[in-house]
């Protein structure tokens, strides 16, 4: 065989060669298609849920609760000892034509603060009645912050018989105040906060 049959015969091997990988590795990718890993999904946003009220002997009362109070950049403040404070904001009006009549205005304020050094979680009541509880996780302080229950609107004493009310809450998550070294500069970079919409309850008294 001279010189250039050898070379003719090398190169169209060559190719035969490269042919046969290439139908391989389109019938691999048809057998075996990638499996692409999920995304992750988004959190959805804070917001409030099981709007109710009730009544005891002398006061309109609220129940609700957070749902998705802790994104992730909440945690991260929690974990590195910022406190966090919620703040839920309820407003009881009574429509009147084309306005609406504010009767009473209440701010429930619970925060949330991790100790570093003893490992565990408090929140902190206000503003009427302060104190404060520790738990050993989030999940515990969680359900302390987020769950509100009997919280006292209006005497009934001041509701007329007949008329309709409109009783509406929102919360707001932001850092609480912080003295921690360096907290000036930390806020330059990580700052925010949440606020869910208005929730409304009509009734009639």
């Amino acid at each position: 065989m001279d010189l250039s049959r050898h070379i003719r015969y090398r190169a169209s091997l060559l190719g035969i060669v490269c042919l046969a990988m290439c139908m391989l590795l389109f019938a691999s990718r048809a057998l075996f298609p990638e499996v692409k890993p999920p995304l992750p999904q988004e959190m959805p946003p804070p917001d409030i849920y099981g709007f109710t009220i009730a009544n005891s002997r002398d006061d309109l009362l609220a129940y609700f609760s957070l749902k998705n109070g802790c994104p992730l950049e909440v945690k991260t403040a929690l974990a590195t000892g910022i406190p966090v404070r919620y703040v839920y904001e309820l407003e009881l009006q009574r429509p009147r034509f084309l306005v609406k009549k504010l009767l009473s205005q209440r701010t429930v304020i619970r925060i949330i603060t991790f100790d570093t050094l003893k490992q565990e979680y408090r929140v902190s009541f206000g503003p009427d009645v302060p104190r404060v509880i520790s738990v050993k996780t989030l999940k515990e302080a969680e359900s302390i912050a987020f769950e509100i229950n009997d919280v006292p609107v209006i005497p009934l004493a001041r509701l007329l018989r007949g008329e309709t009310y409109i009783l509406r809450v929102r919360a707001r998550i932001e850092e609480a105040n912080s003295s921690l070294p360096f907290r000036r500069l930390m806020k330059i970079f990580s700052s925010w906060s949440y606020q869910t919409k208005w929730h409304e309850v009509q009734f009639k008294y």
